[in-house]
């Protein structure tokens, strides 16, 4: 009896973990979004990385044994590390065209892009079930998109992070046997803030002292929202928690109206309700049915 309350207080506590990174990482990006008004692009994401990174080298530097930083896959840990940053470079590019909640809802359909592209590339076997769960998707996706009727071109930019995003997560699969998860978060910034480094004294501008706050803040929220979500993931599995991630989107929508003061359109509304719905409904099939949670 202890051990199945045990069991469950780890169970809330991984979610609990999940939710508060999620939301965390929805709060950076609005900060994002705010600065992307004063900012070249390149210079948010440089401080984005910068400080990011700062912090979880302190924290593994201060927590963790020194083998933490070697990899047993370097090629693959530096592949992912190169797509997050091209992710995230689409993603923060159309901030400054874009609301908030808009361009954070198309990013979501990268969980059930995962599906598709694990079909392909890894061989899993898709039911008919789970096809017409991504179509009615990326259906969620074309209201949001609206082609053909007010159409915006930048609302690609999400699309392209979704797509990179979803090979992010299915190399984050791979590799969930083969390195520690502190590994992993290690490399996840690595290949970003080299080249962010080499680049942005070409796009800087000085800070005054509340930017620079901002960008500390921006950095560290990333930071914490990730670690959140590892030490979540040392309760329960990635794809048990999967689900509970959407409280990004749903963070991200609430902030992007009272803090940015964007609109939310019943496109919007629609077009997220479908793409949750439909990933919330894959991880039903794809773990409750199978592994009987």
């Amino acid at each position: 009896m202890r051990e199945s309350t045990a069991s469950q207080k780890q169970i809330i506590l991984a979610i609990f973990l999940t939710i508060i990174g999620g939301s965390l990482l929805a709060i950076m990006d609005a900060i994002s979004k705010n600065l992307t008004s004063s900012f070249e692009v390149i210079q948010v994401l440089w401080s984005r990385y910068f400080f990011h990174a700062l912090i979880v080298m302190v924290y593994l530097l201060l927590r963790q044994p020194r083998n933490i930083f070697k990899s047993n896959r370097p090629k693959v840990q530096l592949q992912r590390s190169f797509l997050l940053f091209g992710a995230t470079l689409a993603m923060y590019t159309s901030l400054k065209y874009l609301p908030l909640a808009d361009a954070a809802a198309v990013q979501f359909f990268s969980p059930v892009l995962v599906t598709i592209l694990s079909s392909l590339f890894l061989g899993e076997k898709i039911g008919i079930r789970r096809y017409l769960a991504v179509l009615a998707a990326f259906c969620g996706v074309l209201i949001i998109i609206q082609p053909g009727s007010g159409f915006r071109w930048a609302i690609l930019l999400p699309m392209i992070t979704a797509f990179l995003l979803a090979i992010f997560l299915i190399q984050t699969r791979q590799l969930n046997n083969v390195d520690d998860p502190y590994t992993t978060l290690f490399y996840s910034t690595l290949v970003g803030v080299i080249i962010l480094i080499l680049i942005v004294p070409f796009f800087w501008r000085q800070p005054e002292t509340h930017e620079l706050i901002l960008m500390c803040l921006q950095g560290g929220l990333g930071a914490a929202g990730h670690l959140a979500i590892i030490k979540g993931l040392r309760y329960a599995t990635a794809s048990f928690l999967s689900p509970f991630l959407y409280s990004q989107l749903i963070v991200a929508s609430v902030v992007s109206v009272i803090y940015l003061g964007d609109p939310l359109t019943i496109e919007i509304i629609l077009g997220s309700g479908l793409i949750v719905l439909s990933g919330i409904y894959i991880w039903y099939r794809e773990v409750y049915l199978e592994n009987k949670i």
